[in-house]
Formats: C-alpha cells, structure tokens, sequence
C-alpha cells in the first residue's frame, strides 16, 4: 500500500518512532509565545482588579466616617488640620496612657486623597460633603462625597 512522504506507514519508520528536535523547538517556541502573550493579559488584568478592590475599599472607609464619628463623638475632619492633628494626638497621647486615637482612614499604599476644601463629619453622623480626587500612581477618580452618609459617586466630566 503506497502512502504519501508525510504519511508513511509503520514499516518504512523503522524504529525511528517519536518527534525530531525541531519539531519540539518549534512546539516550545509557539508554546513560549501564546504563554508570553496570556502572561501580559493576565498580569494587567490582575493589577487592574487589585486597584479595584483598593479603591472599593476607601469607598467604604468613606461609608464609615458617620459610624466613626459617632463612636468617638467629635467631629472628624479630613484632612486633618496640622496643628489640630497635632494636639488631638498630644491630648490623646495624655489622658489615654499613650495611645493616639487612629486615623480616620487608611489608605492602601500608593494612593493619595486630594481633597478640593475640609470634609467635615459632625459628631452626630452628619456628613457635609466634598469634592476629592483619588490618585493612584497616574490614574485619577474624581468622586463627589454626599450628605448626610458620605457615599462616594462619580464625579461627572467636567463641561468646557
């Protein structure tokens, strides 16, 4: 039975069974570039869900103000003044053995809070509001932080 160069029959191999070196260099190299090209996509998208839950999670530290100040019965301002900072952690650091109250957030590394004037949260809950950019590397979100629950929203496009 005749059988094509590329197809030949279990006789004409003669014991030459299994792939040439060039065949598996060539497997490897295609196998090396789909993983190559899988491996950026997934790294990106990784990093971009990591960024999401950081970001997700300043929200609800934002949602939780209210609660916090009521529990520590002041009001709390963000950013907090210097000098006001200053001597609230001087003052807590003296009536409470040395232990400065903890900060109203805790932002997760490298991002930033840029706030466009003094957020207050009254000692009641009651969130005034604020306009705040979050930074995180050279990514902005422009938020809007609503009364009276300090829920943060998009910011809409600014207008020319």
């Amino acid at each position: 039975m005749r059988t094509s160069a590329i197809c030949r029959s279990t006789d004409q191999r003669r014991g030459n069974a299994g792939y040439t070196l060039l065949e598996m260099v060539v497997v490897l190299a295609i196998m090396a570039l789909v993983t190559g090209v899988a491996a950026v996509r997934v790294f990106s998208l990784i990093g971009s869900w990591r960024e999401r839950t950081e970001l997700e999670s300043i929200e609800q530290q934002f949602a939780h103000l209210p609660v916090l100040a009521r529990q520590r019965g002041q009001d709390i301002l963000l950013p907090p003044p210097a000098s006001t900072a200053a001597a609230t952690t001087a003052a807590a650091g003296a009536t409470a053995g040395g232990s400065a109250p903890p900060p109203a957030l805790t932002l997760p590394y490298g991002w930033l809070v840029r706030f466009d004037h003094r957020l207050r949260v009254r000692a009641n809950g009651f969130c005034e509001g604020a306009h705040i950019q979050l930074e995180h590397g050279d990514r902005h979100y422009p938020r809007i932080v609503t009364p009276p629950f300090c829920q943060l929203v998009d910011s809409p496009p600014e207008t020319p």
